[in-house]
């Protein structure tokens, strides 16, 4: 086949795939009417409606021959976009060639097709070849179909509003048609043709060695995709076209030399090697985008799914003209004049207009390439108002981020954790959940490249390892045909002896094989034993062979750790590349009997050895939490509350197994462990770490099944994360330190339950009962993990009392540097940002006079709000005034500011231009550091208001703007008065009016040091902080009326303000104890300080752990909680309360639960004194009140308001708003016997006890309700208002007293039955009658229940026996007719 006909068919539309576009390069077609038309903003996009994607015309002209003016603003560095080429090649030619910067080099060179010469016979097996690897079939009329849908899409868009559903229409049809079902099948069929291409690439490489570099990252790619569990379509479809381009380099097989000179002076490598290079960086940095798609939430791909969708089919469009590029140097390299070149550029022509058509159908195509759940969810969206109308609405994303989460196509191990979670508990905090779906796409592929690259060039060094380092086994035999049979691919010699005297074909039974392993050694032994004195036949004991030992271990009662050692699949059946695999693998030096008597005892011991590391890991993590500073405490709580319960589900099953009896054998495996563990870490190192999917998983662990690496990858990354936490001690780390290796362990999580998923599949198919099957299935390390309820039961948490290892620096390792094992940076402590009170304004600006207009005329402060469309000042979310002082960046057109607000200090990057009438175009990009994601901001410059005025968004393009926003060099001050954009447009006149008398009030007032104007600022200040962290963090809900007053003080707010305010509360949550998944059971809100555990009310559902958690707030104390139908009785105000100050795990329950019902026995006998003393107390101040009144002087007058203590209010967050929680909203509940909240006796004064207990701090009476602590063994007592003033630190002489000692309430004993009174009896017979009708009702509904379904099915088996019984009588009929029939004929004959 001559090269010009391969040339033709590669230049036509790839049939393999619908990323392909082999054609020509270039962006325009000849004919600048035909460019189809981009979508308008009016424009609906086809299968669903998605308000937020709106695409600017499209008004470069095609047949212009200059290249396309690229947009000078640059808000982000696209690193992961594929941008043209820097330098525009020249193409000296009469005919409307395509001008764009990625066109070809050297058309002049282009060959006649008289001269092209004739391709060897080789070329048309290559060319067989490459067919073969095609994933689609050869359609004859494929040209002709896309050009009538690219004809009618076009003509479609041109009219826009009249043909809306006809585009729609199209679109959905994309994949009705023979186009559609060819890039359906080529995506369906990608991995199918992958082997073959592959392998001729390598041949390739071998043959020119300067492709190399491309085609190893092309490997990298494919085989971490390979390992990615689930494959999106699109980014499949993406590598459909990858592979399409590297396909193109198997034409190189004809060059023979890479330093033949071609025509025109340049050899093959000269002309391809920079080309290479590019490509390989090209699908290095299109991998990373690919990874980022793949790893974001399915409700991220639906927001900004036409985002990303632009995005990937950049890289699609990249690919091709590459591939293109590669095309064109081949057929100038192999031509041998250049008389006639011009003749092919019609076929380049040709192919540039095939290639925007073609474009035109992926993206259509592309809306079709997602889950059924993805498609629901759009639709979900679309139906509550779309994107802009979920942004702030935290309820309405966390219920649709729920939703996404069960999706079959959504992997998540979080549900499958154990505890029972209540619903609150499986809430994702709302702020991380936005930052992660609105985040930009190019912010998101930025983020992600550092950790992918990482992991790239990893793949590529194991790789190349494999390629340059190969074992060598003794026991190896070389294969060198295979027609004897499937026998003849096994590599062990042993092996293949046993399988071809047993005459098995491609498998075998995992039983019968172990058996007949053991048999071949034992005879071998018997044939070496004949003849020696002293040894009988097949003795093993007396045998001399050095793997005598390892054959005691080969024996029936091991025959299922053997069994799972060759059969991954857990079939049952061991195959021909599972035993290639199995003995492949085995060290260097070990033998085949060495090997398997790893699998039958060493690793057995191996996993319980580890396991105990792991436990003392654990328990040495919660002794170094009394350690961590108190920044530090919520990212370590965070981190251990999911690891524990994780990691605990695996090793419970492995702790309580103990090694095989008899000798050690651990010295003949330790080589082995160790270099595995070394393996283990080599790649962990290489990866950082960071574990962010299954693929990097694969490539740590290698292929095969998780049981064999889990212990000893969960022990490393733990071992790392306690060395993050021995920092935490001493610094103040970033919550992404640890965060990060939470996921890790969550991605390792998720692989154990795959393989779960997998196992329990196969034990179904193969009829057996999986719970039974992971008794003993890997020692039992999945049964709990398939069987949770058997593990985290009420009783099983209640009982837990694991070991807790105190800190001891003195037995740490002192090597361990920060720079290697942290990721980001730290601080000594956190301190309040006070500097933006340092006297920065306007006048501070620098004069930037070596800066010339016009970015000079912008340069300096601005302050500004978020508006929403209407221009009215947003005050949904939590964002107040900002303030950034812009100044020039290193490029010619860039920008660059620090800001601050209530996200507190941030970093803002942007770009201008010159727009339409020289106006100035700005676009700015602020990267918050308390959230992972950005805004951004596009807009121009009005030099007549001194204004930057725009949109704001989540991701980058105005057209995807959420909102307006505006920045003015106002005073900010003056700026919290000044009227919004929607009051400027009503009534400009009245609004700045207004302004000016609210301006000058509020100077007049601060000049004057008005108490008004503090009052307010106080007031402020005490709005946004306490209900601010009510807000966001913990606390009782907010209600409509202080929701309207959280707003208003934000407005009020300076961003001065606003982020020192920020800090205070940063400040406050530092030092605060935040129970994240615990909620108060009456009033929903979030515990923050102490929480308080009810131990007596139990749920109906004792299978898995739960616990009444309430707040301190009184309202709560005093709550009967009948609500929860969860629970076996209503809660009591009375009921038995602890108090916990620390976060409390599902591994401190049981711990926590025993130490309180022990004080509650010890309490009772002290209580009753307590109660005695209360009691004379009583009779004491009785007897002395008539005495009183007697001396009293009647005319007293009552004292004043202001003469009144002011006790505690109403129990909002009280007096001290800056430190929230129990100390501002905890007061005296059931029981109560004092009369007075700030803590003194009925007298006024504290008064020491002369006998009985007392207050352990300030040595007064007892009043009910008191608190006793549940370890200081010297009943230590506090009473109700010592201990609301916080926890304090006191020498006992059982030890000193702190916060991590929890209390039990103390209420007045209880009555007697007898002394109740009769209304009291009354009113409990009939909670009790009301409660027994109850549940007679819910019996008689459940009867009534079975009832209908009864009489529905017999309703159904009445219809059925119905119709039969007619049937059957119209088949009698029918038989008495023809006998009848018959008899008749029968007398006429």
């Amino acid at each position: 086949m001559p090269f010009f006909s391969l040339l033709r068919k590669s230049s036509q539309p790839s049939l393999a795939s619908p990323a392909s576009a082999d054609v020509a390069s270039g962006p325009f077609p000849e004919n600048p009417d035909k460019l189809p038309q981009r979508r308008r903003k009016t424009e609906p996009i086809p299968s669903f409606p998605r308000s937020w994607r709106r695409k600017a015309a499209f008004s470069v002209s095609r047949a212009s021959s200059s290249p396309p003016i690229e947009p000078a603003l640059s808000v982000t560095p696209k690193v992961e976009t594929p941008a043209p080429d820097t330098a525009i090649r020249e193409m000296p030619t009469p005919m409307p060639l395509p001008t764009g910067p990625d066109v070809f080099v050297n058309l002049t060179m282009l060959p006649s097709t008289e001269i092209i010469p004739t391709i060897s016979p080789e070329s048309d097996l290559l060319a067989a070849t490459w067919d073969e690897v095609k994933d689609g079939p050869k359609g004859v009329s494929i040209d002709r179909s896309l050009d009538v849908l690219g004809d009618a899409m076009t003509a479609a868009q041109s009219n826009a509003a009249p043909f809306t559903p006809l585009i729609t229409a199209a679109a959905s049809a994309v994949g009705q048609t023979e186009i559609g079902k060819v890039v359906k099948e080529g995506i369906d069929r990608f991995f199918d043709g992958m082997p073959v291409l592959m392998n001729a690439l390598d041949e390739l490489k071998a043959l020119h060695p300067f492709v190399g570099v491309v085609v190893l990252a092309f490997t990298a790619v494919y085989t971490l995709e390979q390992k990615r569990r689930d494959n999106e379509k699109k980014i499949i479809a993406l590598y459909v076209e990858m592979k399409d381009m590297m396909g193109v380099l198997l034409l190189l097989r004809d060059v023979q030399n890479d330093k033949l000179v071609a025509p025109d002076g340049r050899s093959i490598e000269d002309r391809l090697k920079t080309l290479v290079e590019r490509t390989a960086d090209d699908i290095k940095l299109c991998s990373n985008v690919c990874d980022t798609y793949a790893k974001k939430k399915l409700l991220a791909k639906v927001f900004l799914g036409p985002v990303w969708d632009d995005k990937l089919l950049s890289w699609v469009t990249l690919f091709s003209k590459r591939r293109q590029e590669f095309e064109f140097e081949l057929s100038i390299h192999t031509s041998q004049g250049v008389d006639k070149a011009n003749v092919k550029l019609d076929v380049i022509g040709d192919a540039t207009r095939a290639l925007d058509e073609k474009m035109d159908v992926l993206k259509a195509m592309f809306e079709q390439l997602v889950s059924p759940e993805q498609k629901q969810l759009a639709a979900t969206v679309a139906a509550n108002g779309g994107v802009k109308a979920l942004r702030n609405n935290d309820k309405m994303l966390l219920e649709l981020e729920r939703t996404a989460s069960k999706a079959p196509s959504a992997s998540s191990a979080e549900g499958h954790r154990g505890p029972r979670a209540k619903a609150s508990d499986v809430n994702p905090n709302a702020d991380a959940l936005r930052a992660d779906v609105f985040e930009d796409p190019d912010a998101a592929v930025a983020k992600n490249q550092v950790v992918y690259f990482r992991k790239f060039e990893a793949q590529k060094r194991q790789i190349i390892d494999e390629l340059t380092f190969v074992v060598k086994r003794e026991s190896d035999r070389v294969i060198q045909e295979m027609k004897g049979g499937p026998h003849d691919r096994i590599r062990d010699r042993t092996i293949y002896e046993i399988w071809t005297e047993m005459g098995w074909r491609g498998n075998v039974k995992a039983r019968h094989f172990v058996l007949a392993l053991r048999d071949h050694y034992l005879e071998k032994l018997a044939v070496e034993a004949d003849g020696v004195p002293g040894m009988s036949g097949g003795s093993i004991n007396s045998s001399r062979n050095p793997d005598a030992w390892a054959l005691k271990f080969v024996d029936v009662t091991r025959l299922q750790p053997i069994s799972e050692a060759f059969d991954d699949d857990a079939s049952g059946f061991i195959t021909i590349s599972e035993m290639n695999r199995f003995t492949g693998s085995r060290p260097a030096d070990w033998s085949l009997p060495h090997w398997v008597a790893f699998w039958a005892v060493g690793y057995r011991a191996s996993i319980i050895d580890y396991a105990n590391k792991i436990e003392e890991l654990l328990a040495k993590m919660e002794g170094i939490r009394a350690e961590v500073l108190p920044p530090n405490r919520r990212a370590f709580d965070d981190y251990f509350r999911f690891v524990w319960e994780a990691v605990h589900t695996l090793t419970v099953a492995v702790t309580p197994l103990q090694p095989e009896p008899g000798p050690s054998t651990s010295d003949r495996f330790k080589s082995h462990l160790e270099a595995e563990e070394a393996r283990l870490s080599t790649n962990l190192k290489a990866v950082d770490y960071t574990i962010d999917g299954t693929d990097t998983l694969t490539l740590i662990t290698g292929v095969g099944r998780i049981e064999k690496t889990v212990f000893p990858l969960i022990y490393l990354l733990l071992k790392r994360h306690y060395e993050i936490m021995r920092t935490m001690r001493t610094k103040v780390l970033d919550p992404r330190e640890l965060g990060s290796g939470r996921d890790s362990i969550y991605n390792v999580n998720v692989v154990t339950y795959q393989r779960m998923n997998d196992l329990t599949n196969i034990f179904i198919q193969q009829k057996h009962n999986p719970e039974k099957q992971f008794q003993n299935f890997a020692y039992g390390i999945f049964k709990y993990l398939h069987c949770q309820n058997d593990l985290w039961s009420a009783e099983y948490v209640r009982n837990l009392d694991p070991r807790v290892i105190p800190y001891d620096d003195v037995n740490e390792d002192k090597d361990v540097k920060l720079e290697e094992i942290l990721k980001y940076e730290y601080k000594d402590e956190l301190a309040l940002d006070d500097w933006v009170y340092d006297g920065h304004s306007i006048d501070d600006t620098p004069n930037y006079s070596d800066v010339e207009p016009p970015i000079k005329d912008i340069l300096g402060d601005w302050h500004g709000y978020f508006y929403e469309g209407d221009g009215i000042r947003e005050t949904a979310g939590v964002d107040t005034m900002m303030t950034f002082v812009l100044e020039p960046a290193d490029g010619e057109h860039e920008l660059k500011a620090d800001a601050w607000s209530n996200r507190g200090r941030y970093t803002i990057t942007g770009s201008w231009c010159k727009g339409e009438n020289d106006a100035m175009e700005v676009k700015l990009k602020m990267t918050y550091q308390s959230a992972s994601w950005s805004v951004f901001f596009s807009g121009r410059f009005d030099a007549e208001r001194d204004a930057l005025t725009g949109v704001w968004g989540l991701s980058a393009g105005a057209e995807n703007s959420n909102g307006l926003m505006e920045f003015r060099r106002i005073l900010p001050r003056y700026l919290t008065v000044y009227p919004s954009i929607k009051e400027l447009s009503d009534n400009k006149s009245r609004a700045l009016w207004g302004f000016a008398i609210a301006a000058v009030r509020n100077d007049v007032l601060r000049e004057r040091w008005s108490w008004s104007y503090f009052a307010q600022r106080r007031e402020d200040r005490e709005a946004v902080i306490s209900l601010g962290i009510r807000y966001l963090y913990f606390g009782k809900p907010i209600n409509s009326e202080e929701d309207q007053l959280f707003s208003a003080a934000k407005l009020r707010l300076t961003a001065a303000d606003a982020c020192f305010y920020t800090s205070i509360i940063n400040r406050t949550l530092a030092n605060t104890w935040v129970h994240v998944n615990a909620f108060c059971d009456w009033c929903g809100g979030r515990i923050g300080g102490a929480r308080l555990l009810c131990l007596d009310c139990e749920y109906k559902n004792t299978d898995t752990f739960g616990a009444l958690d309430l707040c301190c707030a009184k309202e709560c104390m005093a709550a009967r909680i009948t609500h929860s139908q969860d629970l076996k009785v209503p809660h009591e105000p009375s009921h038995r309360l602890v108090k916990v100050r620390p976060v409390v795990h599902y591994r401190q329950h049981g711990r926590v639960h025993t130490a309180a019902l022990a004080a509650f026995r010890r309490v009772q006998t002290l209580c009753m004194k307590i109660a005695e003393s209360h009691q004379q107390l009583e009779e004491t101040d009785a007897k002395g009140e008539e005495t009183d009144q007697n001396t009293k002087n009647a005319s007293s007058p009552e004292p004043g308001p202001e003469e009144k203590p002011s006790g505690l209010g109403d129990g909002k967050p009280g007096d001290d708003p800056n430190v929230p929680g129990d100390t501002a909203v905890e007061v005296n509940d059931v029981g109560d016997t004092s009369q007075d909240p700030s803590g003194e006796n009925s007298q006024g004064r504290t008064q020491p006890q002369e006998s009985g207990p007392s207050c352990g701090k300030c040595m007064g009476r007892l009043l009910f309700p008191c608190w006793y602590c549940t370890k200081c063994e010297d009943d230590l007592f506090l009473c109700d208002s010592c201990d609301r003033e916080g926890v304090p630190e006191l020498m006992r002489s059982s030890g000193k007293h702190t916060e991590d000692h929890h209390l039990i309430r103390c209420l007045v004993p209880e009555k007697d039955d007898d002394t109740l009174s009769s209304t009291e009896r009354r009113l409990i017979s009939l909670e009790d009658q009301l409660n027994n009708m109850h549940s007679r009702f819910d019996n008689t509904q459940t009867r009534f229940d079975n009832m209908q379904s009864q009489f529905d099915s017999m309703q159904s088996r009445f219809d059925d026996l119905t119709q039969d019984l007619t049937s059957r009588i119209g088949n009698i009929e029918q038989l008495l007719h023809r006998l009848a029939a018959a008899v008749t004929s029968g007398r006429s004959a």
